[in-house]
């Protein structure tokens, strides 16, 4: 499977491959993207384009959809719908409230929404506290909570959303979606095969798949999120895939060295950011040439403030 003897030379092969397939994704070529993960297949990288996780292991999840009914866990979940969709039905009757833009830049229009309960096997304890049904129905769950790989989301969809196709991390963990709000209109695809919900079903598929959504309804689609461990790994794949899960301070400190940021803070203007001495010199260097004060960037479109002016302006 591997190109090298070495799996960290290796997992940075399939990180760098990752990379650029990512940002022909985002320039939406697909030519090219089926291009290059067949040469990276032809390479031993990956075993299937389509599957192109950075963390893969031999013994986990080869396919990309599963039957829910070889979960014991679903029966669980759907049984406890009800319960869940009338909780999460009342707190939204004023407002989303807890719910916040999902922190990956994989949406291509629309809004995307999720409140985060569990992440890493570590329970969050504002939102449980706000969404207490759910949170006892995660609990009784522990392949999606203390032994979790990934994260347990309530994850609403606007319509008009596109969330581009990308692939997630591992092939470790399987994805589960418990229908709450399942309009006309919302569709998945994972790999070649395309999905779409039911209000108190589940649906399980390997995120690891390059997988898209589209929602062209005109409603809103809610659902629960959970991450599980893929039953056929090894213990010492279950082992490994547990060690990986990184604390808060861990996922901290990885965002600000992956950003090149010496310190991040809240005020009442938001989040500030304060980059290392050579991301501010190249910021101060740009700016400088362009004489603005300050950019803001709008998809592709760069605005720029002057000293002096009311508004910002395009790109110079």
């Amino acid at each position: 499977m591997a190109t090298t003897a070495d799996p960290q030379i290796t997992m940075e092969l399939r990180r760098r491959y990752a990379a650029l397939i990512d940002a022909m994704l985002r320039e939406d070529r697909p030519d090219l993207v089926r291009a290059t993960a067949e040469l990276a297949v032809g390479q031993g990288v990956w075993a299937d384009p389509l599957q192109r996780p950075v963390d893969y292991l031999p013994d986990g999840s080869g396919r990309p959809v599963y039957d829910p009914d070889d979960f014991w866990f679903v029966a669980h979940l759907e049984a406890s719908y009800p319960a869940i969709s009338a909780e999460v039905e009342s707190v939204m009757a004023d407002g989303r409230t807890g719910f916040a833009p999902v922190d990956e830049p994989l949406l291509g229009s629309g809004r995307w929404e999720q409140v985060v309960l569990y992440e890493a096997g570590r329970r969050q304890e504002q939102a449980c506290a706000l969404f207490p049904a759910t949170a006892a129905a995660l609990a009784q769950i522990p392949e999606a909570t203390t032994f979790g790989p990934g994260v347990a989301t309530l994850s609403w969809l606007e319509p008009g959303s596109h969330v581009l196709p990308h692939c997630g991390r591992t092939n470790a963990q399987l994805r589960v979606h418990l229908g709450l709000r399942t309009p006309p209109g919302p569709v998945i695809r994972v790999g070649n095969e395309r999905l779409t919900w039911q209000e108190g079903r589940c649906i399980v598929f390997d995120d690891s798949f390059e997988h898209e959504v589209w929602h062209t309804g005109t409603e809103p689609r809610l659902v629960l999120l959970l991450d599980v461990m893929y039953p056929g790994l090894s213990p010492a794949g279950r082992a490994r895939t547990l060690a990986r899960r990184a604390t808060t301070a861990e996922q901290i400190a990885a965002f600000l060295a992956e950003h090149d940021l010496d310190r991040v803070e809240t005020d009442e203007r938001g989040v500030v950011m304060r980059p290392a001495p050579g991301t501010e010199a190249l910021v101060r260097r740009y700016l400088s040439e362009t004489g603005a004060s300050a950019v803001e960037r709008r998809g592709r479109t760069l605005s720029f403030a002057y000293p002096g002016s009311a508004a910002p302006g395009q790109e110079p």
